[in-house]
């Protein structure tokens, strides 16, 4: 398999392991759909679709944010000259169910240079777009919107105050629940722990923020399926695509009833998953003029 993998790869890949050449048991869209469901199987079982996601903003007194296709902040990607005190901000209206995100604009010397949000989106299938208007004339200014896409995970939280970085604790919710929340009203401040409820896919944070701090999530995400042939993976990347024609070709056998050969697959399949969960951290170097690591070496 090349290092970068696109959808025309990964099926002849796939045809040539179940030896279908010819699309003569699969039609290109049922390979393309066991090669999407093999993906996020990758991504559930190695962890490997990770993204560090910066300028999210913790909400003042709020304690609870749902994360199921939530926007938690924008980035301006111009200025624009002129905009005045009537200036507004529009995020596109989230999906059926979901909570629109808003925020309020930042504006130094006519210059929109943020947007301070105000309510976190739920619900969004795509990072929406932001409209920016202001009836005094202001011109030219563009953002983006954050989104928290196909999330399942929250590795660690930081946020900075002060020009400080500080990272929070976790705690399990059940651990969250009997202590952090033993009481129903509490003092605002720099949050300081974090936990979250996978099933609900919501994030709880004490203390609740006595201001908009600026937070960094790293998280995990499913990956986002490939659809055409040209399309490359750029998500599930080496060494962990490896593994993704594996799990494609079982689930292919799986559903034509080939069970002796989709579990030769799967088996194909699992001996990459600790491997790969093994050899990702990479080669560290430690520090040659640290003391305790001189002290070793001297032994």
């Amino acid at each position: 398999m090349a290092i970068t993998s696109t959808l025309s790869a990964y099926i002849t890949d796939v045809q040539s392991l179940v030896h279908d050449t010819s699309y003569s048991n699969w039609t290109q869209a049922d390979l393309t759909g066991y090669i999407n469901q093999a993906r996020s199987d990758v991504a559930l079982d190695m962890h490997c679709v990770r993204t560090f996601v910066t300028n999210l903003q913790f909400l003042v007194g709020q304690e609870i944010y749902n994360i199921n296709g939530a926007v938690g902040g924008a980035n301006v990607l111009t200025g624009g000259t002129g905009y005045s005190p009537a200036t507004g901000v529009t995020f596109a209206a989230a999906p059926s169910g979901g909570v629109t995100a808003t925020g309020i604009p930042v504006i130094v010397g006519g210059a929109i240079t943020g947007i301070t949000m105000t309510t976190w989106g739920s619900n969004y299938q795509a990072t929406p777009a932001i409209t920016i208007t202001d009836t005094g004339g202001g011109t030219g200014a563009t953002a983006s919107a954050i989104a928290l896409l196909n999330m399942f995970q929250v590795i660690s939280i930081s946020f900075i105050w002060n020009n400080e970085r500080r990272m929070l604790m976790f705690r399990g919710f059940t651990l969250f629940q009997a202590y952090m929340r033993a009481w129903t009203t509490m003092y605002d401040g720099p949050p300081g722990i974090f936990t979250i409820h996978p099933q609900m896919l919501q994030i709880y944070i004490r203390p609740a923020a006595d201001q908009i701090y600026v937070a960094e999530w790293d998280i995990l995400s499913l990956p986002t399926p490939l659809v055409n042939l040209t399309d490359i993976d750029t998500q599930v990347v080496p060494p962990w695509n490896q593994a993704v024609k594996f799990r494609a070709a079982a689930l292919a056998l799986m559903s034509d009833q080939n069970f002796g050969q989709a579990e030769y697959y799967e088996k194909k399949y699992d001996q990459r998953v600790p491997r790969f969960i093994m050899g990702a951290g990479g080669i560290r170097i430690p520090n040659p003029y640290n003391r305790s690591f001189a002290r070793k070496m001297a032994r």
